[in-house]
């Protein structure tokens, strides 16, 4: 429960609170090291983000959402934080057996790339070494959605030149289906950019199970996104499961 302050109290509160954030922010800016710098950015990025979903969350519905099942594949912003808690937006995987779409939490497990100098044979506790099992269900699924999309690009183009010879005055009707392929087009390269950091594997750090609102999730939102129904297999779902068992509980495996 809150204090029972003035709003001049509040106030005073608040500046000094901003101040305070604004001085650490200074402060990194301000240093020779790049990657300090870099934290910056990253913060003041956070902190924009934060208050949007501070400011929408008395708006947020969690049914809006497609349900999530588990072992599937989402992507998520779990924020600037502190210390080796993983941060940013993140691939994460659902563990929850059965949660409701009314639901405003879920539970996840963060994932990781495989890195050139990752030992994957000798990974600390509470790690599992998942293979290359997300990089290629992610290619597949943005192969799946990518081949069509370029064939409405192809045929929008054709059409496009036989109205331009007809009916110049029509090319507008044309514009917004072109602008959104465009834009669907980018966005798949962008992601499949992305995933190449997975090629070489994944990695569940199941040490850092957390809850989190669904206002965090970023894809997939519907049934129509590129993560919707991108899936881990049964066999690394129940390795995940070993090792919340053995981490967090007294049973015997």
């Amino acid at each position: 429960m809150g204090r029972n302050l003035t709003k001049e109290e509040l106030k005073r509160h608040k500046e000094k609170a901003l101040a305070k954030m604004e001085h650490y922010i200074d402060s990194l800016i301000n240093s020779p090291d790049s990657k300090t710098s870099g934290k910056a950015d990253k913060l003041s990025y956070w902190l924009e983000d934060w208050s949007t979903f501070l400011d929408f969350e008395s708006r947020f519905s969690p049914s809006s959402l497609r349900r999530y099942k588990r072992g599937e594949i989402i992507k998520v912003h779990l924020g600037y934080n502190i210390g080796s808690e993983e941060g940013g937006l993140h691939y994460c995987v659902v563990v929850e057996k059965n949660n409701s779409k009314n639901s405003p939490v879920i539970t996840v497990v963060p994932l990781t790339s495989v890195k050139k100098k990752s030992d994957v044979d000798h990974l600390h506790k509470g790690c599992i070494y998942l293979g290359n099992e997300l990089y290629t269900g992610l290619v597949s699924k943005i192969t799946y959605i990518q081949r069509p999309l370029e064939k409405k690009v192809f045929d929008l183009k054709k059409e496009v030149d036989a109205t331009y010879k007809t009916h110049p005055e029509d090319m507008h009707k044309f514009q917004k289906d072109l602008e959104d392929c465009a834009r669907d087009l980018l966005l798949l390269k962008r992601m499949r950019n992305e995933i190449n950091k997975a090629k070489l594997g994944s990695i569940a750090l199941v040490g850092q199970i957390t809850t989190i609102s669904k206002i965090r999730i970023y894809d997939p939102k519907t049934n129509f996104d590129i993560l919707s129904n991108v899936k881990l297999s049964n066999e690394k779902l129940d390795r995940i499961d070993q090792e919340i068992i053995s981490n967090f509980t007294n049973r015997k495996i």
